[in-house]
């Protein structure tokens, strides 16, 4: 059951809707989270916010699991992910918590709808302080691109009627990009990506088909190969 509160922090009065001791932030409540600096968010930019959440960009580190290596989107104006493959990629902006705040990431339907998905943990936990560095895998049969500063995943800020007693304080607290064991993890990987399986089996599929043709024509050529080799046999045998 969704309940609405309303209570008094400072001079500000919130209403907020929660499913537990946790409420989700509207548009104007994230404005105001971060105005308070309950979120501190680096390259905050308004046009971001959405109902009941933020957008987050595109930043400058991603790599994938074929290419494996790291590459920076800034310098080509975009990152492609081809087919099949997985890829780590950082955000735009820096985000801080307080120890009342956490956030759900979540993919923007535009890129769900082209066959991108997002793998991720199910939430920023309060008092985690770093760049977000996502986990995207493209299931569609076509490379997906995204283009730097491009708004690619979304965030959901619940607020807490209580700061948690134990914020953050992780591997990942003050993470500031792809980190080194992220980079080893994909070019240490042994065996093939599923975009390179994907990619072997349609050039397999190929040479299928290429073999059924030459079958085909070995099929009808066969035939008349023997009918002219009897005919010339018995045109021999008939001079003889």
């Amino acid at each position: 059951m969704v309940l609405k509160q309303e209570y008094n922090k400072g001079k500000t009065t919130r209403t907020l809707y929660f499913g537990g001791n946790e409420m989700l932030m509207n548009r104007d409540q994230i404005k105001r989270a971060i105005e308070e600096d309950l979120i501190t968010m680096s390259e905050f930019l308004e046009d971001c916010l959405q109902p009941a959440s933020y957008n987050f960009r595109l930043g400058d580190e991603a790599i994938t699991s074929g290419r494996r290596e790291k590459e920076n989107p800034s310098r080509r104006g975009l990152f492609t992910i081809p087919a099949g493959d997985f890829a780590l990629v950082k955000t735009f902006e820096r985000v801080k918590l307080s120890a009342s705040v956490a956030g759900h990431i979540g993919l923007r339907s535009h890129y769900a709808k082209k066959g991108l998905g997002i793998l991720a943990g199910p939430q920023i936990d309060p008092g985690f302080g770093g760049y977000l560095v996502v986990g995207l895998t493209n299931l569609s049969p076509r490379d997906i691109s995204i283009p730097y500063k491009e708004e690619f995943c979304t965030v959901e800020f619940y607020e807490f009627t209580e700061p948690v007693s134990q914020p953050y304080n992780g591997e990942y607290q003050g993470q500031a990009g792809i980190m080194g064991k992220d980079l080893e993890l994909l070019v240490d990987s042994q065996g093939m990506t599923f975009g390179e399986v994907i990619k072997s089996l349609g050039t397999l599929s190929a040479n299928v088909s290429d073999l059924s043709h030459w079958v085909k024509m070995l099929a009808w050529a066969i035939p008349a190969i023997v009918a002219i080799g009897i005919a010339v046999i018995g045109i021999i045998v008939f001079l003889k």
